[in-house]
């Protein structure tokens, strides 16, 4: 029974890491909070999100967490038990591949609809 729980404790984690990173991608309701939103992943204002941009706003949870600042996040700092370490640059990976999910038309940049689009 334990070696089971501890895969649950590991599928939670996969599920919370996914969570972190696509309810910020959430649409919010009025069209002003999508344009507000938009625009504070665009952090150059070229109306257009690059890589860096994207990495950058989605990272705001792993850099809360990682209180030591040693850019991984060991099983204390995470909030599932047991969790296996992750380190900043394999959620950069995750979230690399998931911009490139999101770029539908290819271009290496997300628009505001494959910004605000969920992840596919």
């Amino acid at each position: 029974m334990k070696h089971r729980r501890a895969a649950l404790g590991g599928s939670r984690l996969a599920s919370l890491l996914s969570l972190l990173c696509v309810l910020p991608l959430a649409a919010p309701c009025g069209a002003q909070s999508r344009s507000a939103y938009f625009d504070a992943v665009d952090s150059d204002h070229d109306g257009r999100v690059s890589l860096a941009e994207f990495q950058e706003r989605m990272s705001w949870a792993f850099r809360q967490m990682d209180r030591n600042g040693d850019q991984v996040l060991s099983p204390e700092e995470q909030l599932v038990p047991n969790a296996p370490r992750l380190t900043l640059s394999e959620l950069r990976k995750r979230q690399a591949e998931q911009f490139r999910r999101q770029d539908k038309n290819r271009d290496a940049w997300l628009s505001v609809s494959e910004l605000l689009a969920p992840p596919g």
